[in-house]
């Protein structure tokens, strides 16, 4: 396991695929919009992920503002755009001891949720935690869009990688992130992160203590692209990995009436489309996979303080 100097990471940030290369000790902001000291919005026992996560006494979930992605279509928008100026500043000690409190209410792991643009400093939280008494799966909670040289550090810390993996085109990625590198930077991030956590593990009761889920978000109009992803996850993870199909897309107008999102975006997933994505996977073999019967929309998402 290496030793990170991580303050140093964020002076020429190269932290995510971005490599932006600002200063971000000087106070500078990259892509991703944050200083060097990360903001967490809310900690919560989240029981609104995938079973083998939330299980029966919830995932403690902690939501930090910033992302280095900015879908246009972020369902956490509140928090994926900040600063809010309503989140909290935290230091490794400080995050070490949110872990643990969480632990002590009974949460079933930790889930670092949109994380990947201050890893220098989960890391080092991770580690203090570890030596204080930690003991619960750590999940690392993502879209997906990280570097696997950053990803590297975490190794031996996380258990659980918990990804998007949200387009195939790079014409879509392009389009609603600024990023037509996605599937390219996705799928070897993926590969790193399986690579250190090797195939899903459940215990007795059905929690997962190591492995990856990997969710796809499906988007109105791109069915195709859909199955584009869920080949490759088939073919390159099988049934070692989770996938998670998710149909709770909701679009902006629901939640934020002044913005205007692309026309095929302003509307949701038709039912049909989604019943044919699952039933594509599970024609493909995939007996892994988490098919959700009802579209949750915007009632699964956080109270962000915003």
């Amino acid at each position: 396991m290496r030793e990170i100097n991580y303050a140093r990471r964020y002076e020429n940030c190269l932290i995510c695929p971005r490599a932006c290369g600002v200063n971000r000790t000087a106070g500078d902001k990259g892509f991703c919009g944050m200083g060097d000291t990360p903001i967490v919005n809310l900690v919560m026992l989240h029981r609104g992920e995938e079973p083998p996560i939330s299980g029966t006494r919830g995932s403690g979930a902690v939501f930090f503002e910033g992302c280095s992605l900015k879908c246009v279509f972020c369902q956490n928008f509140d928090v994926s755009r900040g600063p809010t100026g309503k989140g909290e500043t935290v230091t490794d000690e400080d995050l070490s001891k949110i872990y643990l409190k969480l632990q002590n209410d009974g949460a079933h792991n930790i889930n670092l949720v949109t994380a990947g643009h201050f890893i220098p400093t989960i890391a080092s939280s991770v580690r203090i935690a570890r030596d204080n008494g930690l003991n619960i799966p750590v999940v690392f909670n993502s879209g997906g869009y990280e570097s696997v040289e950053s990803l590297k550090t975490l190794d031996g810390l996380i258990d659980i990688y918990m990804p998007d993996m949200k387009f195939f085109s790079k014409s879509l990625s392009g389009k609603l992130c600024m990023a037509p590198d996605y599937f390219e930077v996705c799928s070897k991030a993926l590969d790193e992160m399986f690579r250190q956590t090797g195939p899903f593990v459940l215990d007795g009761n059905g929690i997962m203590t190591r492995g990856m889920i990997v969710r796809h978000l499906m988007l109105p109009g791109q069915l195709f692209d859909t199955k584009k992803v869920l080949d490759y996850l088939c073919e390159r993870f099988g049934n070692d990995i989770y996938i998670s199909l998710m149909n709770q897309y909701t679009p902006f107008e629901y939640m934020y009436p002044d913005m205007k999102l692309p026309e095929f975006l302003q509307r949701k997933l038709p039912q049909s489309h989604y019943d044919s994505a699952a039933d594509y996977l599970i024609d493909k073999g995939q007996i892994n996979a988490f098919i959700q019967e009802d579209a949750s929309g915007d009632d699964m998402l956080p109270d962000f303080k915003t």
